[in-house]
């Protein structure tokens, strides 16, 4: 690979970094605190994934964020504690538990669609469909370089 074409992918991967940051913080995040005033940063990322799966182990919530397992440990104990979350055995295997969207959760999880559905106004449906393709792409070589990273 050339320099030019490294740095121009450092360059992108950072500007990309930097105003999904932006759009976090600035107007997902904001507009969701200004409801539900007791959540931390990172619990509505929590909440909506819980939402989008239903009933999800929290090992799984971990591969989408990245959080080690204390830490998201105490976050769903948090979350619990809160009122948002509620854990249960697995009724198929007893050694696994769940996490689901308590009622108080379902609100917080579908006022965070119609966020998400207000910031996804702003693009034509053409740019949303190249930016699902192009995450599929960046998430499928990101995968290949973690894979040959454990090698």
């Amino acid at each position: 690979m050339s320099e030019a074409t490294l740095k121009k992918i450092i360059l992108l991967m950072m500007e990309r970094d930097a105003l999904d940051n932006f759009i976090f913080e600035q107007t997902f995040q904001k507009k969701i605190s200004s409801k539900f005033k007791n959540l931390s940063k990172n619990q509505p990322v929590v909440i909506k994934i819980i939402g989008m799966e239903g009933e999800i182990m929290p090992s799984t919530i971990g591969k989408y964020t990245g959080m080690d397992k204390s830490s998201l440990t105490r976050m769903v104990d948090d979350l619990e504690k809160k009122g948002f979350v509620f854990r249960k055995t697995d009724p198929e295997d007893r050694r696994k538990v769940l996490v689901s969207l308590t009622e108080k959760g379902l609100e917080c999880y579908n006022y965070s669609n119609q966020v998400v559905d207000e910031l996804l106004k702003l693009v034509d449906e053409k740019d949303i469909e190249d930016y699902v393709q192009s995450l599929e792409t960046m998430v499928r070589i990101l995968r290949k370089a973690v894979s040959q990273q454990i090698k």
